[in-house]
């Protein structure tokens, strides 16, 4: 029996399997060797001699909890504190302000422009700009204060003890205006800006959630004053009518019910009172919000899944009407809002064109009107669809000079004919008498590279008379006639071009 036991124990000894086993495991102990033997020749000499086996495991074991722990807290592409991180941090920051007192600024950030040059030049373009992004915000607040990374292109900042107002708007301009450099990114250059909103505690807010809640609705204030722009939580206007969630929801609900109504004024010539064309506008009936025009919304429809039907449904408005006007001359046109939206599209000047067609109206007769904030935000793209557009006969006009800051390194890559200065800047000119200058060197600096100059807001024939003094070739308003609905505007214009018995 012995021997019977010998002979079998020897067989499954020798057996493939068991061999296979053993040298996979000769091989597993001399790799882990390997490994242990070129981690101690990396060590400094005098570690070697001086620190024990059990110390050197017991530093292993500490760097691969560091490890970890980054893993955890901080985000991979930018090497900030991440969401997790960031929301443990501001919960000991509230606890350690109310304990002593002092108080908090969040500020809330995200980027304008990023998903343009996310898309045109790709992911890896993208990554590259958000890790220079995060160096240039870690270079723009104090040793003391906190910045993370939220996810995507939003960002958050945590100003500890700022009693200060001043400081907490300085830090902002400074944000602001570093993020706004351009970039050097794969060879090409890159411009994004960013926007700011502000909370305080404990003034805002006293709860980690309402302290970003309201942060996050400065955020959308922000940037609904437009492009580098920072607002703090008490300037919002706090009703629950207006708040970003319920508005967008109310405008959703309205656009599918088609309460959006089209109306027009015309668009005179300042020197003899010509009528070159219609100002299309779009009014959003029972709207909660003052004045309730599309310059006034069209955040929210940039933001809706309705952006690209209306915009399309725009401009087969426009088209519709200009066929059905035919007493006007053939180069009376309809100025038109180009929808941000549709500018992303590709190949946008056929996809235009065709329904042009079906109305028999020729591209020329078509102005289209691009808000200079829009063709900021989405640069290159913007710039390609101009020139699409442009060279397929449309008019195109660049709106806001004025109320925007002047990105020359991109308006000087557009086909610009015609631009306007925005309604509400100009007015505020004209009231002091020392800054009319300030239109002139736009309108001189618009003339000269051919743009004819249009006003969007002009009260009365006085101001007429003074803005075609200087330079400016057309204008609409209140000198002439205020936003009418289409059967008023055809009777007037049917009067504008009656011929004379």
């Amino acid at each position: 029996m012995a021997t019977a036991a010998t002979s079998t124990t020897a067989k499954r000894a020798s057996s493939p399997a068991v061999a296979h086993f053993r040298r996979a495991e000769k091989q597993r102990k001399a790799l882990w060797r390997y490994r242990l033997r070129k981690w101690l020749r990396q060590l400094p000499e005098w570690v070697l001699r001086k620190t024990s086996l059990a110390e050197l495991v017991e530093a292993q074991v500490q760097a691969r909890t560091e490890q970890l722990f980054r893993q955890a807290h901080f985000d991979a592409l930018t090497h900030l504190p991440n969401r997790a991180y960031f929301m443990q941090t501001i919960e000991d920051a509230l606890k350690g302000a109310e304990a002593t007192g002092t108080s908090l600024a969040l500020l809330f950030l995200d980027l304008d422009g990023f998903k343009p040059v996310n898309d045109t030049f790709g992911h890896g373009a993208g990554d590259e700009l958000l890790r220079l992004v995060a160096a240039r915000l870690m270079s723009s607040v104090r040793d003391d204060d906190f910045v993370a990374r939220l996810g995507g292109d939003e960002f958050v900042i945590l100003l500890r003890d700022v009693e200060d107002t001043d400081i907490i708007e300085t830090i902002s301009k400074r944000l602001i205006q570093e993020v706004s450099r351009p970039y050097w990114v794969d060879g090409r250059a890159v411009q994004i800006s960013t926007s700011v909103g502000i909370s305080e505690y404990p003034q805002d807010a006293k709860t980690v959630s309402q302290l970003m809640e309201r942060a996050d609705q400065a955020l959308y204030a922000a940037k609904h004053r437009g492009r580098k722009q920072f607002c703090f939580y008490r300037e919002v206007q706090q009703t629950p009518e207006v708040s970003p969630d319920r508005l967008q929801t109310r405008f959703e609900v309205d656009v599918e019910h088609h309460k959006l109504a089209i109306q027009f004024r015309p668009m005179m010539t300042l020197q003899d009172g010509q009528c070159l064309g219609a100002h299309m506008n779009v009014r959003w009936q029972d709207a909660p919000i003052m004045p309730a025009w599309y310059e006034n919304w069209k955040h929210l429809l940039h933001r809706s899944q309705w952006s690209v039907s209306v915009g399309l449904w725009m401009i087969d408005s426009a088209a519709f009407y200009r066929s059905q006007w035919c007493h006007v001359p053939t180069d009376f046109f309809i100025s038109v809002p180009l929808e941000m939206a549709l500018l992303l599209e590709n190949d946008l000047s056929s996809l235009l064109d065709q329904r042009l067609k079906a109305y028999n109206v020729t591209p020329d007769q078509i102005e289209l009107h691009i808000d200079l904030d829009t063709f900021y935000k989405l640069d290159q793209k913007a710039i390609q669809s101009a020139h699409t557009l442009k060279e397929a006969g449309f008019r195109l006009r660049f709106t806001g000079l004025g109320a925007h800051s002047l990105e020359t390194h991109l308006l000087s890559r557009a086909p610009i004919e015609a631009v306007s200065l925005d309604g509400a800047w100009v007015q505020r000119q004209l009231h002091a008498p020392d800054h009319i200058r300030w239109i002139r060197a736009l309108i001189a600096m618009a003339s000269s590279i051919g743009a004819h100059v249009h006003v969007d807001e002009v009260e009365n024939n006085a101001q007429c008379r003074l803005l075609a003094k200087l330079g400016a070739h057309s204008g609409e308003g209140k000198a002439w006639r205020t936003y009418v609905n289409e059967d008023a505007f055809n009777h007037f214009i049917q009067q504008q071009f009656s011929t004379p018995a």
